[in-house]
């Protein structure tokens, strides 16, 4: 528990903890890189009359196994809890797996003698259609 603890507070919490260490600038190129190549937004002036969603940036260690540090991910988030049904967005989606489906794949795998493989995902961006237009303030430090 206290390796943990560790772990949790030598995360930076803030942009400007993370900016000043090299490998956390480089985990941050690297997502803004990702969003860019997928084009997951444009840029543009926001109207007077739309809300803007905020956004920050979460920092997060990989581990392999003997606990050494194997990555440095940094992922830049939206603030979605500033948005109002209804005014920002109609519908609630999360694409989550339930544990229940996670256990009867793993049956099916075991009884069938299937092999599993396991695998990181790099980069991810959800392809759904967004009808309703969202602005959102870009991170400091990727101003444009």
């Amino acid at each position: 528990m206290a390796l943990m603890t560790v772990l949790i507070e030598s995360e930076p919490s803030l942009f400007d903890e993370a900016f000043s260490q090299p490998m956390w600038v480089d985990a941050m190129v690297e997502e803004y890189d990702s969003i860019m190549k997928n084009i997951v937004w444009e840029v543009k002036p926001r109207l007077e009359n739309k809300s803007v969603v905020g956004s920050k940036w979460i920092y997060k260690w990989k581990h392999v196994v003997d606990g050494r540090i194997e990555k440095y991910k940094a992922r830049f988030v939206a603030k979605v809890f500033s948005q109002v049904e209804g005014v920002d967005y109609q519908e609630k989606f999360s694409p989550v797996a339930r544990y229940s489906l996670i256990k009867s794949i793993l049956a099916l795998v075991a009884q069938l003698g299937w092999k599993i493989h396991q695998m990181d995902v790099k980069a991810i961006v959800l392809n759904g259609v967004v009808e309703e237009e969202i602005y959102i303030k870009k991170s400091k430090g990727f101003e444009t």
